[in-house]
């Protein structure tokens, strides 16, 4: 999964924190592919919910400054996110038999990659233009 500036949404510290978040998952595939230790596995999850929550409050916080009125909706998006972390969670923390690390990986991405990507591309960009318009 790459960065692409087409990904961008126009507002720097966001576009960072995306980058960071695309970061992180693939260092999380990638522990996955490998078959790197548990701890490895759940340390990343976690950064990745703990760093999302970050990410989310900031944004968030943005747009009601902003009185972007897709804040409601902006707030629901993200929630779903968290609640699929927590079931990815659930899923890492079941025991690793053979094959678990294949569906952990295809459920991560699909839980977090696709999501991501879609949320960003779709209602973080929204939020973009609503700033463009605003200058």
């Amino acid at each position: 999964m790459e960065w692409s500036k087409d990904m961008a949404v126009g507002i720097e510290t966001i576009d960072e924190q995306h980058q960071e978040l695309f970061k992180r998952i693939n260092g999380l595939l990638q522990a996955i592919k490998e078959h790197r230790c548990r701890s490895e596995i759940d340390g990343t999850i976690q950064f990745l919910d703990d760093y999302a929550r970050f990410h989310f409050s900031e944004e968030e916080e943005r747009m009601r400054e902003a009185g972007y009125d897709g804040l409601a909706e902006h707030r629901k998006h993200h929630a779903d996110y968290l609640n699929n972390i927590k079931e990815l969670t659930e899923l890492a923390d079941q025991p690793r038999i053979q094959g678990m690390s294949y569906e952990l990986s295809v459920t991560t991405n699909q839980v977090v990659v696709d999501w991501i990507v879609d949320h960003i591309m779709k209602i973080d960009r929204k939020f973009g233009e609503y700033m463009k318009d605003r200058r």
